[in-house]
């Protein structure tokens, strides 16, 4: 019989630079224990990781063991509290020779903390994931462009910035620009205020991949989509990558020119959807790895399974957490994670009700002591807009609304302003406290808390 414990170390070399990201979390928490009656014992802290950990790449392991070893060999999960997971090598650093070989990046526009290797895939997002991977491999030649859409904070951004540095790693005498649609707008209408057109045209229209972020923003922009528009013929005849994401399908944004429009939709379209809990789960074990967040497996079961908007909120909440237990000093509880995410987290019981926007609105206004009207209408005066924003903000996390039905009951207001208003409110509550005992009281005399 093989030696089985040098036999797991191999398949344990092996697995830590074969397995995707979506099961080396998983593997990673993994501890070898020993032999027991002729079996390879391998052991995981709790409940929870052992049957995530045998689900994931149980079969993996077992394939791989029995690859090296030549004879089938058993493999057993269980649980130790104590366990600890192994500490593995990481990949030697290159040498100051081999760094030296490898041509200086000319992308500067790209953030190198995205990558294919750390984007969580589920069944929301395999769709796109594997599609930004193709175009990455084969800039130009496949799905050429594509429009990837999808709600505030589900990875649009991720994966389009990781298509740019895959490229940029394999490819790096190809000029790849990254940037958002409200910078590629100012960029413009600062080139014409300089009477430079011709220097922005060349920027724009002389690369190898264009991502833009965020197209919604170029809505009511006509110049700029004029602009685009060329730039995304250009492009296109030469055979170069365009890649785009959008908060929305193309054939619901509005004040887009049709001509553009159908630029959009000449290739791939593809969406992201919120994360089910598996993913969400995987997703919040990466985020606590890369930042060191130390938080309990039974309190990530409990964000995951209540925080199902998307990873931004996930990755607030982690935040929000970790933080508390640092400058506290507390471990952090259930108990601990139930006060400190209120705004985040709403109670199943609270969605779906007898809740309305109505509700909402006459609610706010009451608080606000100000008119229903008010808050519907365009005033500019400070204490409203306020008011306006809170009403949004608590429609949607409240009610099953979508942004643009939320939209339609504030007299008409288009999608991104709801989005802006849910974002301002989300990121007052920050740094506000006053805002904060505003939503949290309004909130108590809706649910009845």
């Amino acid at each position: 019989m093989a030696n089985l414990e040098t036999a797991w170390h191999e398949a344990e070399e092996r697995l830590e630079g074969s397995l995707p990201a979506s099961k080396k979390q998983w593997f990673d928490r993994i501890s070898y224990k020993g032999i027991e009656d002729g079996m390879i014992v391998l052991s995981l802290s709790s409940d929870f990781f052992k049957d995530n950990a045998e689900k994931s790449c149980g079969d993996e392991i077992r394939n791989t063991i029995e690859a090296i070893a030549g004879e089938k060999i058993g493999v057993r999960f269980i649980v130790d509290s104590d366990s600890k997971p192994s500490v593995r090598k990481k990949a030697p650093a290159r040498t100051q020779k081999a760094q030296e070989a490898v041509p200086a990046s000319r992308n500067t526009t790209l953030n190198k903390a995205y990558s294919f290797d750390n984007f969580i895939a589920g069944d929301n997002s395999i769709f796109a994931f594997n599609a930004a991977k193709v175009i990455a491999q084969n800039p130009g030649l496949s799905y050429n462009p594509c429009l990837i859409y999808g709600g505030v904070g589900l990875g649009k951004t991720h994966l389009l910035q990781s298509i740019g540095n895959y490229i940029d790693e394999h490819n790096p005498k190809m000029k790849i620009i990254y940037v958002t649609a409200e910078s590629f707008t100012n960029e413009f209408i600062s080139s014409l205020s300089a009477n430079q057109t011709s220097s922005f045209k060349s920027k724009y229209r002389n690369v190898d991949v264009l991502l833009i972020d965020d197209i919604h923003f170029l809505q009511k922009k006509d110049q700029t989509q004029e602009e685009l528009f060329h730039t995304f013929n250009e492009l296109y005849d030469n055979h170069k990558q365009i890649v785009l994401t959008c908060d929305r399908p193309i054939t619901e944004l509005t004040d887009i020119t049709d001509r553009l429009k159908t630029r959009f939709r000449k290739g791939l379209t593809v969406d992201l959807q919120p994360p089910a809990y598996e993913t969400r789960v995987a997703i919040a074990m990466q985020k606590c790895r890369e930042k060191d967040y130390q938080i309990d497996s039974k309190v990530l079961e409990y964000i995951c399974q209540n925080i199902d908007t998307n990873i931004r909120d996930l990755e607030g909440a982690l935040t929000t957490l970790s933080s508390f237990a640092s400058l506290v000093g507390k471990p952090i509880t259930i108990e601990i994670a139930k006060e400190q995410l209120k705004n985040f987290i709403v109670a199943p019981a609270i969605r779906n009700n007898d809740i309305t926007i109505d509700m909402i609105i006459r609610k706010t206004a009451d608080y606000f002591n100000v008119t229903d009207y008010d808050i519907k209408g365009k005033s500019r005066n400070k204490n409203i807009i306020l008011a306006r924003h809170i009403s949004i903000f608590l429609s949607s996390k409240l009610t099953s609304y979508s942004l643009s039905e939320i939209g339609k009951a504030m007299n008409g207001k288009d999608h991104t302003t709801i989005m802006h208003s849910v974002d301002r409110i989300k990121s007052l509550l920050e740094t506000d406290e006053s805002v904060k005992t505003a939503v949290s009281a309004i909130e108590d005399e809706l649910t009845g808390f």
